[in-house]
């Protein structure tokens, strides 16, 4: 899928708010929505992780293809500098969902590619 069609995060996310998925899906895009509002705040927490100053974008639920499975993490972080991008993959769980290691390797190998 293209750049042009991934979803901004939303400070007031249009998703139901009934099961699990979507409570995580309201979570990541309200707290996403603020990283990239709120210069400052999106500025401490990327910066611990080693982005660089810069504009923060932030979207949900971006699709990526490994191999023929197609997978979607909760949120996606870039920061651009002139040339420099940095971008993180955002996995959210709330309440008692358990994070799963298929999931997060998954996730890992997107990163590396």
């Amino acid at each position: 899928m293209s750049e042009e069609t991934w979803l901004a995060a939303r400070l007031i996310p249009t998703s139901g708010i009934n099961g699990a998925e979507e409570q995580e899906r309201r979570a990541t895009s309200a707290l996403l929505a603020v990283m990239s509002a709120v210069r400052e705040f999106g500025r401490v927490l990327t910066q611990s992780l080693g982005a660089p100053a810069g504009t923060v974008q932030t979207f949900i639920e971006v699709p990526f293809k490994l191999g023929n499975q197609q997978f979607f993490p909760d949120g996606l972080i870039r920061v651009r500098r002139g040339q420099r991008q940095w971008t993180a993959l955002i996995e959210v769980k709330t309440g008692s969902n358990a994070l799963k290691s298929d999931q997060l390797e998954a996730y890992l190998d997107i990163a590396r590619e």
